[in-house]
């Protein structure tokens, strides 16, 4: 199959597509092999870079008719690395090891050559196009985008996009716990690092199908988020409050934190996603530490306000979008930023084992779970205690004036190391 992918298969049907369209739109669903899919992949994407010309597609053109997807009014299946990406998103340790942090780069991200070259190609480089059917398709919708954020959700999380950690009813579903490794995290330190650049804000808003996936992902990594927070810049890292979860866990620096939050904050899914784990975190961390005895107050001390910090920096980019977006409309800001207390109050339908929780995602059509680390092994009384009783009077509040809420959450440590770049785009 690998080597029929340049070749057309020589049919009066679909418009004689080649190997690579054929086997991309067969493979969206089940499961496959590692190596056959990385195999597969590395060809697709060789053949493709040839071929990224803009106006020049050879898959998205107007004599190409044919039509290889019936599952979304959005993707025709022209573009074969549409339906490569949803195999990966069903292919977890296939898509960690095709998005894999090239060897010898250490711990962390903070330059490009430290970059896979297929998540740099796919992120910044490759040109995406709508293949939306012409009757009843939005033209606006890239569906690629879409694909590109579930193949490195299972990169990242270990888990197919579309699994429910806690059924575990399906055999590709190993139970609910922590997939995460040093792997898995070597891929979230990169898409960290590649949204929390000075080019996040022009990429999150270009490639806004991808924007819930980037939210489940911070999801995903909110405590190793939190734990780079803490400290002063990269040194003495609170280890105590947020202890590693799994061997190798991400770094991503002070400042690469603050850069990633801030871009995660002006979209509103990304936002509420986001915004949900780390609630939901910081509460568990209250369970994990009970006052009993000096070293758990100090521990929950140190999570509550880390925690506070996360959420401020979260809230800071939401408000300036807002602002951005409604201009001096007063009353349109806060309906919007009232939208994301109401998301976060989805997080009474969390279902937690095995140290992770499965969190309701807001906004989705259909059933979306995102998996997101909790410190205690089951929610306890502080999470259920505040769901009950205080999050709609927290979100009341910031409804009424998210500006103050944004400003007394930020520290002022915290709001001079706020990118600079970080500024609205137009996203949502």
């Amino acid at each position: 199959m690998v080597k029929l992918g340049p070749e057309e298969l020589g049919t009066d049907h679909a418009n004689n597509p080649c190997g690579f369209a054929v086997m991309s739109n067969l493979m969206r669903f089940g499961d496959y092999d590692d190596q056959f899919l990385n195999e597969y992949g590395e060809q697709l994407v060789a053949f493709d870079k040839e071929r990224n010309v803009k106006n020049m597609s050879p898959w998205i053109n107007n004599w190409n008719n044919g039509e290889l997807n019936f599952y979304s009014k959005n993707d025709r299946g022209r573009d074969p690395m549409t339906g490569f990406m949803e195999a990966l998103g069903h292919n977890p340790g296939a898509a960690t090891e095709f998005f894999s942090q090239p060897t010898g780069t250490g711990s962390g991200v903070d330059k490009e050559s430290e970059l896979n070259g297929n998540l740099k190609y796919l992120t910044k480089e490759r040109i995406w196009l709508s293949d939306a059917y012409i009757m009843g398709g939005d033209n606006k919708v890239i569906a690629g985008h879409d694909s590109l954020g579930h193949a490195l959700e299972a990169a990242t999380t270990g888990y197919a996009y579309d699994a429910d950690p806690m059924a575990a009813k399906d055999p590709m579903i190993p139970g609910n716990r922590d997939m995460r490794t040093a792997e898995t995290a070597g891929v979230m330190e990169q898409v960290a690092f590649l949204y929390g650049s000075e080019d996040g804000p022009k990429m999150l808003h270009e490639q806004a199908q991808l924007a819930d996936s980037l939210g489940k992902m911070g999801a995903a990594y909110i405590d190793d988020i939190d734990y780079s927070l803490t400290g002063v810049g990269d040194n003495a890292k609170d280890s105590g409050a947020f202890p590693a979860k799994y061997a190798g866990r991400a770094e991503f620096g002070n400042q690469g934190a603050i850069n990633f939050l801030s871009v995660l904050g002006q979209n509103e899914s990304s936002h509420a996603v986001a915004t949900m784990a780390q609630h939901l975190y910081t509460l568990s961390a209250l369970d994990a530490n009970p006052a009993t005895s000096a070293q758990s107050i100090d521990n929950a001390h140190d999570a509550l306000t880390t925690g506070a910090e996360a959420r401020g920096i979260l809230d800071h980019s939401r408000v300036q979008q807002a602002e951005e977006t409604y201009k001096e409309n007063a009353e349109e800001v806060n309906k919007s930023l009232g939208r994301s207390g109401d998301w976060v109050k989805l997080g009474v339908g969390a279902v937690a084992g095995g140290g992770i929780a499965a969190l309701p995602v807001p906004g989705s059509t259909g059933v979306a779970i995102a998996i997101a680390p909790v410190a205690a092994e089951t929610i306890g009384n502080a999470v259920s205690t505040f769901i009950g009783h205080q999050v709609d009077k927290e979100f009341d509040e910031a409804e009424e004036d998210p500006r103050e809420r944004r400003n007394s959450q930020v520290s002022s440590s915290t709001k001079r190391a706020l990118p600079s770049w970080g500024k609205p785009t137009g996203a949502t």
